[in-house]
């Protein structure tokens, strides 16, 4: 999260402990680099968010909760997590399928995700028809290392400074 948020990338989690937690240290430890913000959802066993959060947005849903991640990201990064990680990586995945968002990663850190990739491609490909299309099954970007996902941020963030620079004649 400081590498990215060197780069002026806002780092985005839920605002709660662990990886999380972690993620948001590491963007408010750079200072002048992106914003820490935790997007959180009320849950009776969690107290708020985590101290290395600098703006907090608080949801009483997980489906309002997540269409926030969704239109404050340009960049998706999904860490080992839980079945609400998973239903946030499935929504975004079918979000990028049907092009409701557009240049957007979704990279996927570790064997886990490598694995339901594996298992989306194995068992969603192999109906007849086919309950998705070979294309979609090289939305996800499925990376060993937190230092792989941040190049292919790097990738991508060259890319929109270059679109977002205007053509000067």
């Amino acid at each position: 999260a400081a590498a990215l948020a060197r780069l002026g990338c806002d780092i985005i989690t839920g605002g709660g402990p662990g990886l999380m937690q972690a993620a948001n240290e590491g963007a408010a430890a750079e200072g002048n680099g992106g914003e820490s913000v935790g997007i959180r959802v009320n849950l009776p066993f969690e107290e708020g968010a985590n101290p290395f959060v600098k703006q907090a947005f608080e949801h009483q849903t997980f489906f309002s909760r997540l269409h926030h991640f969704v239109i404050s990201s340009d960049a998706y990064i999904v860490a080992p997590g839980g079945i609400g990680t998973v239903l946030e990586t499935a929504m975004v995945w079918q979000l990028l399928q049907v092009k409701h968002i557009q240049g957007t990663p979704l990279v996927l850190i570790g064997p886990m995700w490598r694995s339901f990739v594996d298992w989306a491609t194995r068992n969603m490909l192999s109906f007849e028809p086919m309950l998705a299309n070979p294309q979609d099954m090289a939305i996800p970007i499925c990376v060993d290392t937190a230092d792989q996902a941040i190049e292919v941020i790097r990738e991508y963030h060259a890319e929109w400074r270059a679109a977002s620079v205007p053509d000067v004649d």
